[in-house]
């Protein structure tokens, strides 16, 4: 099947759901269900903390995607109102007026929190202290002090809270992955590019233009890019640059555009260029491309990974012989799930751990690096760290 063959556009902008599970389309009076057979032998059922705009593709169409493995039950947001029309538009049984009703719910057995940046912290801490584990949107924090007192509390307490990056769990990140590790074929990576850039997406009242709420391009976009660096190049980075910078007009202390160089203690010729944006002027755009890229370079190959935070809708692996010129395009889906998105992925991934079973992909630790990173690009730029 073609990575973008009208079949598939079709089924992702027209999926087709099974049955609602009847926990999840009975009334929220209705809605106690105790299973017979212990927690495993039913779905997990979800609460979502913030009606966000995300929710929708994160967890609640996975959930209805895989019904045996995840339910969401109940959504509680700052406006009521605005957590009723959510609940009433994808049939969510429970309505809670407050945060707190919401995790304090003992028909809840996991949260997954949307919240903004600067709300992760606080709000995640009030999960685990209920031993409620959460899936946690990325950035999971304002900053690496924070995200690492989170993490290290949630261990204390013996509480799973997993970083909702998705595209890790996407069959076409791990190809990735496994071709330039192979250092024999593939050889020492040298460079590393990764853009994930904008201009127009989102309103200047947007929260990830507010500073106070832990905004900005490299907390909102940056995260991304870093964390395939990261990933890909599979070292931590020891310094980082200021290449370019654009600042949100309307507040100084937020980057709307950044470019930042990372340097690497294995060798003086690796490197990182790390491209994100809200705001990018569009001459960038124009030299770059719209599309976001991972680009991986060796001294004999070229490995670019079109569209790595969205590949179930479209994305190519492009393998380049530097000497021959000859290349080599693909795509990566597993069968039998070639409509399964990076979010469906991360839910089973997400379910899975909650249940007991290794999260093999990342950790909290790569959590606290990602995290790290981000800081040292502030720090770079010569911007506040988000607090």
């Amino acid at each position: 099947m073609s990575a973008l063959s009208p079949f598939r556009i079709y089924k992702l902008l027209f999926p087709s759901y099974p049955a609602l599970p009847a926990i999840q389309a009975s009334r929220a009076e209705d809605s106690a269900t105790t299973p017979a057979e212990g927690e495993e032998s039913r779905p997990l059922r979800i609460g979502i903390l913030g009606a966000a705009a995300i929710a929708p593709a994160a967890v609640v169409h996975p959930a209805r995607m895989i019904p045996d493995k995840a339910t969401i039950i109940a959504v509680a947001a700052r406006d009521p109102k605005r957590a009723a029309a959510f609940a009433k538009k994808y049939d969510i049984a429970k309505i809670h007026n407050t945060y707190d009703e919401l995790i304090a719910d003992e028909e809840v057995d996991a949260i997954y929190i949307p919240l903004p940046n600067g709300l992760h912290y606080e709000w995640t801490i009030k999960c685990i202290d209920k031993k409620k584990p959460v899936l946690l949107e990325k950035p999971s924090c304002s900053n690496a002090e924070q995200t690492k007192k989170l993490f290290d509390y949630a261990k204390d307490k013996g509480v799973l809270v997993m970083e909702a990056f998705h595209w890790y769990f996407y069959p076409a990140a791990q190809y990735v992955k496994d071709v330039v590790s192979n250092k024999e074929e593939f050889g020492e990576i040298v460079e590393f590019e990764g853009n994930l850039c904008t201009n127009k997406m989102f309103n200047d009242d947007d929260i990830r233009f507010n500073y106070s709420l832990a905004g900005g391009s490299l907390m909102d976009m940056g995260c991304y890019p870093i964390s395939w660096m990261r990933y890909f190049v599979g070292e931590e980075p020891i310094a980082a640059k200021k290449i370019e910078l654009e600042v949100f007009p309307k507040d100084a202390k937020v980057d709307g555009h950044a470019v930042v160089e990372y340097s690497f203690a294995s060798s003086e010729r690796r490197k990182a260029i790390v491209r994100c944006g809200l705001r990018t002027p569009f001459t960038t755009l124009f030299k770059i491309g719209l599309l976001p890229l991972a680009v991986i370079r060796s001294e004999k190959k070229t490995l670019i990974y079109s569209v790595p935070p969205k590949p179930h809708i479209f994305h190519n692996i492009s393998i380049t012989d530097n000497e021959t010129g000859q290349i080599k395009n693909t795509s990566c889906f597993e069968e039998g799930k070639e409509e399964w998105t990076t979010y469906m992925y991360q839910l089973v991934a997400f379910v899975d751990a909650v249940r007991g079973k290794e999260n093999k992909f990342y950790s909290n630790e790569d959590s606290v690096l990602n995290s790290q990173a981000i800081d040292m690009a502030y720090t770079a730029i010569g911007l506040p760290l988000r607090m």
